[in-house]
């Protein structure tokens, strides 16, 4: 188990960026003890229908099980759009690393500054959800936890 200093430091960082975003303090600091407490986080990937992601979600879908899929986080804080951005880094079966897409915006601002700060959070590949029909897209769907 984590010394307790170590799990009040990041449930206090948590709880800042939360309430950046909009939620009392109150509320932000017990939704980040529900955050460290909780298993994982279930998480979509943004941007998967940005270049060939498309292909590769079509061909991890069609060729391999999630256990397959090793998944990593990746701090890009050259991002011009999102300066909190964490990318989704995947390989399946010690292939090549191929950027998947990034954590949404909301769960990134959190996140990064986890990452920032030296925690290592652990993500791993759940499903691929979606292409239901010929005109809809693939999504990426990951869990998140703090190890």
């Amino acid at each position: 188990m984590k010394n307790i200093h170590t799990i009040r430091r990041i449930v206090a960082t948590m709880a800042n960026r939360l309430k950046k975003m909009g939620l009392t303090l109150s509320a932000a600091f017990k939704k980040a003890w529900e955050l460290i407490k909780g298993k994982a986080i279930e998480s979509k990937v943004a941007g998967v229908t940005k270049g060939n992601r498309q292909k590769a979600l079509a061909r991890i879908a069609a060729a391999y099980r999630p256990n397959q899929v090793k998944v990593w986080l990746e701090r890009d804080k050259a991002n011009l759009h999102d300066n909190n951005a964490v990318n989704v880094i995947v390989s399946v079966n010690g292939s090549d690393n191929y950027n998947l897409g990034c954590i949404p915006r909301n769960l990134a601002y959190v996140v990064s500054a986890l990452i920032d700060k030296g925690f290592y959070i652990k993500a791993m590949f759940k499903e691929i959800r979606g292409h239901y029909a010929s005109y809809m897209n693939y999504g990426a769907v990951i869990t998140l936890q703090l190890a």
